[in-house]
C-alpha cells in the first residue's frame, strides 16, 4: 500500500483531461500519477518535466536510458511499466531487457553506440559525471541535443525512483518484476 493515498475519482477536470491524453482508452491512471496529483503543484511540475514526447532521441535509445536508470536505481515500479509498454515498441529483446537490470554495456547485447549509452548512464548514476574518456566515447554517437536529453532522462527517472521508493508505490498490475540476477560460474 502506498504511503500517500492516491487521488480518487472523480478526478479534478485538469487531471482527468491529462489522463485522457496520456493513458490508453479505458485504462486507469498509474498509481505514480494519482499519488503525485494529490498535490496540484507537484503534478504540474512533474508533468511539465516529462520527456516521453518526440525529442532528439529515438524511442529505442530513450527506453534504454529509462530502463537502465530505473533498474540501477532499484525502481522496479517504473522499470516494469517501461519494459512492458515501451520495450516491444523499442525492439528490445528479452536478453536486452534483462541486461538493463543485470548486465552491462559490453555484455554482448548492445551495439557500440548503445554500449556507450549504458556506460554514460552508469557513470552518471555512480559518480554524477562523465570522465573525459567517457564523454568522448559518448559524444562519438550522440550529438549535443541528444546528450542533453540523455542526461535529463537520467535525472528525471532518478527522481521518479526516489518518488516511488519514498512513497512505497505498489507495482501496477501485470507489470514484470526485475529478472533474477544470473551468476557467472568460473
Amino acid at each position: 500500500m502506498s504511503r500517500i493515498a492516491p487521488l480518487a475519482k472523480p478526478y479534478p477536470p485538469a487531471f482527468a483531461e491529462a489522463m485522457a491524453r496520456t493513458m490508453p482508452p479505458g485504462a486507469d491512471p498509474l498509481v505514480l500519477f494519482t499519488t503525485l496529483a494529490t498535490s496540484e503543484r507537484a503534478w504540474t511540475k512533474f508533468a511539465a518535466g516529462s520527456l516521453l514526447d518526440r525529442g532528439p532521441l529515438g524511442l529505442r535509445e530513450r527506453e534504454i536510458v529509462v530502463d537502465r536508470t530505473t533498474a540501477r536505481t532499484g525502481c522496479e515500479y517504473e522499470w516494469g511499466i517501461h519494459v512492458q509498454v515501451f520495450g516491444p515498441r523499442a525492439n528490445l529483446t528479452p536478453a536486452q531487457i534483462a541486461s538493463t537490470a543485470n548486465g552491462h554495456g559490453d555484455d554482448g547485447n548492445w551495439n557500440e553506440a548503445e554500449a556507450a549509452l549504458i556506460a554514460a548512464v552508469d557513470a552518471l548514476l555512480d559518480r554524477k559525471k562523465l570522465s573525459d574518456v567517457e564523454y568522448a566515447d559518448f559524444a562519438r554517437y550522440y550529438d549535443e541535443a541528444q546528450q542533453i536529453e540523455i542526461v535529463q532522462l537520467v535525472a528525471f527517472y532518478h527522481g521518479v525512483a526516489l518518488i516511488c521508493g519514498a512513497f512505497a508505490l505498489p507495482l501496477e498490475s501485470d507489470t514484470p518484476h526485475f529478472p533474477p540476477a544470473t551468476s557467472t560460474a568460473e
